[in-house]
């Protein structure tokens, strides 16, 4: 039991490390983090950790969006997130909501992606065996 709960928490701090450092190349879109979260999700694939990949991916991808756009809605007094709201019409909260919910979305998809794109693929292998 231990050993899941660690192992939950290392994907769960890798895909929120990966988003945050993703969050700093400009270059790249913003979807981009979605790759190597991916390949997070292959990895524990390949390592046989028992985890559930949305549930995991989602919460810290809404952790994430929610906190940063959080932050620069109090760096910024307030103003970008209000006008967000104003032209969604729907309250500043709703759109901190949205924002993670999106975040939370992608994310969750695709850790999940990553860890079934592989063991599909390990099954038609034993099919293949049998």
């Amino acid at each position: 039991m231990k050993n899941i709960k660690s192992q939950k928490i290392i994907i769960w701090l890798v895909t929120v490390a990966i988003i945050f450092l993703f969050s700093f190349a400009d270059a790249l879109p913003w979807w981009s983090f979605a790759i190597p979260v991916a390949t997070i999700g292959a990895l524990s694939n390949l390592k046989k950790w028992n985890i559930n990949a949305f549930g995991i991916g989602f919460t810290a991808g809404f952790f994430v969006w929610f906190v940063a756009n959080l932050y620069f809605h109090l760096s910024y007094n307030g103003i970008i997130l209000k006008k967000m709201g104003l032209l969604l019409s729907v309250p500043t909260v709703l759109v901190l909501l949205i924002a993670g919910l999106i975040g939370g979305l992608v994310t969750g998809l695709a850790l999940y992606t990553g860890r079934y794109a592989f063991s599909t693929a390990n099954a038609d292998q034993k099919l293949i065996n049998e």
